[in-house]
C-alpha cells in the first residue's frame, strides 16, 4: 500500500504549524475524556469541577515526561539545550508519557483532595483508546515506521517531505500499535472492569498491557535503540513497567486474600 501523506497540515508562521500527530492527539483526549465523563465512575467521583484541569495537568506531565524519555534515549539529536524545547521537531516517548502522568498526576490529585487510585482505575479504561488514536497520528505522521520488509501488511511512503524512509516497503509499525492498543482498551472496558474490582487493579492492569504493546512491537521498529544484544532501550524501560504493575497486581490479590481471612476470623 502506498502512502502519500504529509505530517503537515496547516503551515502558520515559522517553525509553527499544524501537524496530523497533534490533530489526532488531540482527537484521542477528546474522545477518551468524552466517553469518560459519561463513566459512572466519573460521576461517583464527582470529577466534573476537576476534570479540566486535570487533563491540563496530565497533558503538561505527558509532554514533560515523552520530551525527557527521547533526550535521555538519544541525547546526540539535540546537541544544545535549547533543542530540548523545540517541540514543533517532534521526539516524543509513550513510554516517558505514561511514567510522567502515574507519576505526577497523583501528586496534582492528592493535592486537591481527589482519590487518587480510584481515578486511576477511571483513566486506566480509556487511556489504551487515546493512545490507539493518538497511533494513527503516527502513521500519518510517518514517524515511528517499522523496517523494511516484504509483508503483505508493507506500506511504502511515496511523499519526499516525510521522515519515513521514501519508497521502501516497511512495517506499519503505528497500526501495529493502534490495533493492539485498540484491544487492550476493549480488554479494559469489557473484561477487566467487569472481573477486577479491587482499587488499583485496573491500573496495574493497564500498565503491564501498556508496555507490553511496546515491547512486542518494538521488535519490528527501525528506531530502535539497543541497550542489549537484543532488547532496546524502550523494550528495557517497558520490562521494567510491566514487571513493577505484576508486583502491585500480585500484592493487591495477596492484601485481599489476607484481609479477607482476618474478617473471618
Amino acid at each position: 500500500m502506498k502512502i502519500p501523506f504529509s505530517y503537515q497540515l496547516l503551515h502558520i508562521y515559522g517553525p509553527f504549524a499544524i501537524h496530523s500527530y497533534g490533530l489526532f492527539i488531540a482527537l484521542g483526549i477528546l474522545v477518551g475524556v468524552s466517553l469518560m465523563r459519561r463513566n459512572k465512575r466519573f460521576i461517583a467521583l464527582h470529577l466534573e469541577s476537576h476534570y479540566v484541569n486535570g487533563i491540563l495537568v496530565g497533558i503538561a506531565a505527558g509532554v514533560i515526561g515523552g520530551r525527557a524519555l527521547a533526550i535521555l534515549s538519544e541525547p546526540y539529536l539535540y546537541p544544545q539545550w535549547t533543542d530540548w524545547f523545540s517541540l514543533w521537531d517532534g521526539g516524543f516517548s509513550i513510554l516517558g508519557t505514561i511514567v510522567a502522568i502515574s507519576t505526577l498526576v497523583p501528586l496534582y490529585l492528592k493535592k486537591i483532595n481527589v482519590p487518587i487510585i480510584p481515578v486511576c482505575d477511571l483513566v486506566s479504561l480509556y487511556a489504551p483508546l487515546m493512545q490507539s488514536i493518538a497511533r494513527l497520528g503516527c502513521f500519518t505522521a510517518c514517524c515511528c515506521h517499522g523496517i523494511a520488509t516484504q509483508s503483505i501488511c508493507a506500506v511504502i511512503y511515496t511523499n519526499k517531505n516525510t521522515i519515513a524512509t521514501y519508497g521502501i516497503a516497511v512495517h506499519p509499525t503505528q497500526l501495529y500499535s493502534s490495533l493492539l492498543l485498540f484491544t487492550s482498551f476493549l480488554f479494559m472496558f469489557f473484561v477487566a472492569q467487569r472481573y477486577l474490582k479491587k482499587p488499583g487493579q485496573l491500573f496495574a492492569t493497564y500498565l503491564m498491557l501498556a508496555s507490553t504493546e511496546r515491547f512486542i512491537v518494538d521488535f519490528w521498529r527501525s528506531d530502535r535503540i539497543m541497550s542489549t544484544r537484543y532488547l532496546s532501550f524502550h523494550q528495557c524501560i517497558a520490562v521494567a513497567i510491566f514487571c513493577i504493575a505484576a508486583l502491585a497486581n500480585i500484592a493487591l490479590l495477596l492484601y485481599s486474600k489476607h484481609k479477607n481471612k482476618r474478617t473471618i476470623v
